[in-house]
């Protein structure tokens, strides 16, 4: 087989159809699925963080599963990394005041043994790191964080690259997300514009069709699925 991807499905949130999904549109990779926490105290997306276990002297991808793969995706897969690198795909659509932090935890390329430190800290004391984020209003609970833990670490020793910003975009399959006041279509016409202003593409999507510059889709947000997107059996082929 050829690269190895982790990949996370704990719980009944998302179903088999999203390893069905990902192992039809990347034949050619070994998927790694964790089906179970790592250890009874590490929680969800945390289990992300095994990858920094393995023991192998080549590069893996850790990815997260709410996403579509459009275009030529193959490209982010095969991004080049070398040691002493850490790739990721930025999280330019990102509202937050915390302007330090760049990427987005949907997409990592790294070798193992390199962030093997990340992981040991971590596994310290996973209770810590868990809530430190969610403690200091960097990130929303009830779990998150990961991406922050993993970019401050990262940036501790390794060189970060993130992936153009065409590359990637997040997106919303519809109107009730659990988000308060949320307005589908102003959601839209902001994505959009926040895409233009950084890439210079005048958009994200257009008559069924996503710019072709993008590779990786990304449906951030425990409720809001790519599955659940009125448009999506047209981007299952």
């Amino acid at each position: 087989m050829g690269m190895k991807i982790v990949a996370i499905r704990i719980g009944d949130r998302y179903g088999p159809e999203y390893e069905k999904y990902l192992e039809e549109k990347l034949p050619e990779y070994e998927f790694i699925w964790i089906r179970k926490p790592i250890r009874d105290d590490v929680l969800l997306q945390w289990n992300k963080m095994y990858g920094m276990s393995l023991d192998i002297d080549e590069p893996i991808v850790v990815m997260d599963i709410d996403v579509l793969l459009i275009n030529n995706y193959k490209e982010l897969f095969e991004y080049p990394v070398k040691k002493g690198q850490f790739v990721s795909i930025p999280g330019w659509w990102r509202d937050t005041d915390k302007k330090r932090y760049k990427i987005n935890g949907g997409f990592f390329k790294y070798y193992p043994k390199d962030c093997r430190y990340i992981y040991n800290k971590f596994m310290e004391n996973p209770d810590l790191w868990q809530n430190f984020y969610i403690k200091r209003g960097i990130a929303k609970g009830p779990v998150n964080g990961e991406q922050y833990f993993v970019e401050d670490n990262v940036n501790e020793e390794l060189e970060l690259i993130t992936v153009p910003e065409s590359w990637v975009c997040r997106w919303c399959a519809k109107q009730d997300i659990g988000v308060k006041d949320f307005d589908l279509t102003k959601w839209k016409i902001h994505t959009t514009q926040l895409y233009n202003q950084v890439t210079g593409n005048d958009y994200v999507y257009l008559g069924g069709e996503f710019h072709p510059d993008i590779k990786m889709v990304h449906f951030t947000h425990s409720t809001n699925k790519p599955h659940d997107w009125e448009d999506y059996a047209s981007f299952v082929r």
